[in-house]
């Protein structure tokens, strides 16, 4: 009679289970980098001062990376397949690094200070790459459910009849951070 039982020893098991979770370790470094959720489309260097920009639009210090990725994710996913949205967001990331050499001498990611940054992307506001970011963090990040007691938001009121004696008056939800 054949034994059924994996050739699996506890040195065999280990020695596997290394190997596995070294490769595990190595791809999530490389899909959860900050950087990496976009260079597909617009490059590494690409990605970095496109999280840099969403963060500086709307600049929550206690958000971490992660929400911001989630909204840009997509939206770099979707430059894979289109080559217009692909050239914007290229072009997008070059015009910013152009003004900003122009008036810092370095490109956007090196720009240190916060308010020299928003003089460039105030500069910049009007056009179709702006406006195309602005609206999608807008959405991704402040219609996000699981966002929204960080904000102290308390939610949609229609489903309960409206604002009355929940707190229409009460402005304290809103949270400038």
């Amino acid at each position: 009679m054949k034994n059924n039982k994996p050739d699996l020893g506890r040195r065999r098991f280990l020695a596997r289970s290394g190997i596995t979770v070294a490769g595990v370790g190595i791809v999530s470094a490389g899909l959860l980098s900050a950087t990496a959720w976009a260079a597909r489309a617009v490059g590494e260097q690409g990605s970095a001062t496109l999280m840099r920009m969403a963060r500086d639009i709307y600049p929550h210090d206690r958000l971490e990376d992660k929400y911001y990725a989630a909204v840009l994710t997509p939206l770099a996913q979707q430059a894979e397949a289109d080559a217009d949205l692909r050239t914007l967001l290229q072009e997008g990331v070059a015009e910013l690094d152009r003004r900003s050499r122009e008036r810092f001498g370095k490109p956007f990611l090196d720009i240190a200070a916060e308010g020299d940054r928003v003089q460039i992307l105030r500069a910049m506001e009007d056009g179709a790459f702006f406006q195309r970011l602005r609206g999608d963090l807008m959405m991704g990040i402040y219609n996000n459910p699981e966002l929204w007691p960080r904000f102290g938001y308390g939610g949609s009121a229609w489903q309960h009849g409206g604002y009355i004696n929940r707190g229409y008056n009460e402005i304290d939800w809103l949270v400038l951070s």
